[in-house]
């Protein structure tokens, strides 16, 4: 039961970051929010692009700790989404870090918790599935 509520408390979050993230790619004025605050407003394209990317990094996340916690299978190769997951819940420390050294208050203040907590839970899934 822990492993089914831990992973979709991060496909919640996974799609939560997704819409922001879609938000920045199409320009919306959401850049002190990210990516250190330096572009108060839009992101430039090349900051846009990496928004979409990032859109595809949660998408796999959320299909990864879906698979894991046997709401889905996915993936043929078990150890596939094992490795996948403890490379993730690596990848979200970092970014806690990175977002905790903001320049942004606002990154520090809302993505640095975000991003703890879906590291938390990634590790919560990978452990325990």
């Amino acid at each position: 039961m822990i492993v089914q509520m831990s992973a979709l408390i991060v496909v919640i979050l996974c799609a939560i970051i997704s819409i922001f993230q879609f938000l920045l790619a199409i320009g919306k004025p959401l850049g002190y929010l990210a990516f250190g605050g330096k572009y108060e407003k839009v992101l430039p394209k090349k900051l846009r692009m990496m928004s979409v990317i990032a859109i595809g990094i949660f998408i796999f996340t959320s299909l990864v700790v879906l698979d894991l916690a046997n709401f889905i299978s996915l993936f043929l190769d078990p150890l596939i989404p094992i490795i996948a997951l403890w490379v993730l819940a690596f990848y979200f420390v970092l970014n806690t870090f990175t977002n905790a050294v903001s320049m942004s208050k606002w990154e520090k203040r809302i993505m640095t918790p975000i991003s703890l907590i879906m590291s938390v839970f990634c590790f919560i899934v990978v452990t325990l599935a």
